[in-house]
């Protein structure tokens, strides 16, 4: 995934993975690149045990056995309902269980109080998936978030009290606001 990075000589682009095996991992099929799923990327493991898991999805809601919006009509798994979850994307408005098409070697998640000063940092894996090791905050809330990746930052607008980014970051967004959780550009 990094050669196809640096070949495309963007900090964060968009390509198809045509067929065979997805570079993300298990879980996910490779398909051809649609406007909704830029990488062609897609989880299609159901809820499978992995970190890797429904991209886009409110992550935090579903291990704490909540329906949001009908991505959990089964129970959860409350020991795993880590405070801070959420997904990264290529782009604002990509659907649920699409994985970015490429996710920046030095791309993480920051979890700033409210003087922004970074409290947390936290890894993107290849499914564009972030979280933290606590069920608990352990940062002061309200908090502010941001991505970096590439030497540049995407900052959250304002401060936020609920560490479970895709109930507000969904396709369309919800709750204010504007979309996904993606990459600077």
């Amino acid at each position: 995934m990094r050669t196809r990075l640096a070949a495309l000589a963007l900090s964060v682009s968009l390509f198809g993975c045509g067929g065979g095996t997805s570079p993300v991992g298990p879980g996910f099929s490779a398909g051809a690149a649609t406007d909704t799923c830029p990488s062609g990327d897609r989880w299609t493991s159901g809820n499978s045990e992995s970190e890797l898991m429904n991209p886009g999805l409110a992550c935090r809601s579903c291990h704490l056995g909540n329906n949001f919006m009908g991505q959990n009509p089964g129970g959860g798994e409350t020991a795993k309902a880590y405070f801070f979850m959420g997904t990264v994307f290529t782009s604002p408005h990509e659907e649920n269980l699409c994985a970015p098409a490429a996710v920046p070697t030095d791309a993480v998640v920051e979890i700033l109080d409210t003087n922004d000063v970074v409290q947390l940092t936290l890894s993107i894996n290849s499914a564009g998936n972030f979280l933290s090791k606590s069920t608990l905050a352990t940062v002061p809330v309200p908090y502010k978030a941001r991505v970096k990746a590439g030497g540049k930052i995407n900052a959250m607008g304002g401060a936020q009290s609920d560490g479970d980014c895709n109930t507000c970051h969904t396709v369309a967004g919800t709750g204010g606001a504007p979309g996904r959780v993606f990459f600077p550009q």
